[in-house]
């Protein structure tokens, strides 16, 4: 079966999406079917936040429940309710600790399409806390649009697009869309599930191709983002085709990330 195709813009916008007045960064999101409600876990945290922002894209999104589990265990529910589709929740963190490990979303699409939450963080005061993150130079320091002199503006991770595959074997998947772009490094990132890809190839704009080491084909885990380094000296990608499949589900969703 051909993989669809979720092609995304190159560059994510955090001003276009988020409201003006709040510093916010974009750091995830998790995808909700129009099949009934569905449980989605997300455990990627560098740090303390002072707030959070969720954003609905593609449909509207009705949540029964969003508990945030913090680092200390205790849990709390911060948000009950819809977000329209293109609107935005401030959601606030309650008490003291402001370690969030995981929030659990139980959530469905508002309608007859898939619906994604993205999620954003106001980091504020915590920024130097994220700078000792493990993953700060892996991930953070390229996401952010920090206007500091402690990084590069060049050393950015964008969203390039995502792939979907269905089925219990390997299918094909293709992103595309951001020809003539230098790019020094990219990622994977499962956003529904667990994955495993038995072949990643880049095509270049001299018209080569390269296979991409990736994870030493063990599987990648929902959330996590898995480097490829782009061995040579070709830098300008045309596209990324894939062989993927979920490893427990029926269908997984994969983003595809790029360092410049």
């Amino acid at each position: 079966m051909r993989a669809k195709l979720l092609v995304l813009a190159a560059v994510l916008s955090v001003g276009a999406t988020a409201p003006a007045l709040a510093a916010w960064d974009r750091i995830g999101s998790v995808d909700f079917s129009w099949r009934g409600e569905h449980e989605r876990e997300y455990g990627n945290f560098g740090g303390p936040v002072e707030r959070l922002n969720f954003r609905a894209q593609g449909n509207g999104v009705m949540c029964r429940s969003v508990r945030a589990t913090f680092r200390d265990g205790d849990r709390r529910e911060i948000f009950q309710g819809v977000i329209r589709e293109g609107r935005s929740v401030d959601v606030d963190v309650p008490g003291r600790q402001r370690w969030i490990r995981r929030l659990d979303f139980n959530c469905r699409s508002d309608g007859r399409r898939d619906a994604t939450i993205q999620i954003f963080a106001d980091i504020g005061r915590y920024r130097d806390e994220w700078r000792r993150s493990p993953d700060w130079d892996r991930l953070w320091s390229g996401m952010f649009h920090w206007n500091d002199d402690r990084r590069g503006d060049s050393n950015r991770w964008v969203s390039l697009g995502r792939a979907s595959f269905e089925g219990r074997n390997d299918v094909e998947g293709t992103i595309t869309g951001w020809r003539g772009r230098s790019i020094e490094a990219l990622a994977l990132r499962p956003v529904n599930g667990d994955a495993r890809c038995r072949r990643v190839m880049a095509t270049f704009d001299n018209g080569r191709t390269r296979l991409l080491n990736i994870n030493g084909g063990d599987y990648l885990p929902r959330g996590s983002y898995t480097r490829l380094d782009l061995p040579g000296g070709d830098r300008d990608v045309r596209r990324i085709t894939m062989q993927c499949r979920a490893v427990r589900d029926y269908q997984v969703t994969i983003e595809l990330f790029a360092q410049r």
